[in-house]
């Protein structure tokens, strides 16, 4: 298994067999908040993580080639107004089913974690869905802790 930055050759294949289901099992869990965009539906593309130095996404592939899990994040300055270095923020950890609880997104994440340090970033921080017990376990053996709620409202 390698941890990589993806080849222009697979840009494609990873919207379609990792972007894709892991922007629909968000909108499965939270339709109102995760309400996907006609483009997410059909052509997710990886344009927004290419095109900026301050985000990233890497993926994992197995040996012959198969996209199995996908990690993206960024560097989230900090204000000024606080005496800390950034963070690095993870905004979507997928693995295809199949090959999940095999250490690809501990890997994942590794890589992510590495990729901050290298920016500068002092802190690791991320959301998961109050109802994902699953993923808040997983964080947690990871060694996250809670350290705030996020709230939210429609307005």
């Amino acid at each position: 298994m390698e941890i990589r930055d993806p080849r222009p050759d697979e840009h494609d294949r990873i919207g379609t067999e990792l972007l894709r289901p892991g922007y629909r099992e968000a909108e499965e869990r939270e339709p109102e908040y995760c309400n996907l965009t006609e483009q997410a539906r059909t052509t997710p593309g990886l344009d927004s993580w290419l095109d900026d130095d301050d985000r990233t996404i890497l993926v994992a592939v197995t040996d012959d080639g198969e996209l199995v899990g996908s990690v993206s994040g960024a560097v989230s300055p900090t204000p000024p107004i606080y005496d800390r270095r950034p963070v690095v923020y993870c905004d979507g950890l997928y693995v295809k089913p199949e090959y999940r609880r095999e250490g690809i997104a501990t890997d994942l994440l590794d890589r992510l974690v590495d990729w901050g340090r290298e920016r500068g970033c002092g802190f690791f921080s991320l959301s998961v869905h109050v109802d994902n017990e699953s993923a808040t376990e997983f964080f947690e053996a990871y060694g996250m802790e809670q350290a705030y709620r996020s709230m939210r409202a429609s307005i």
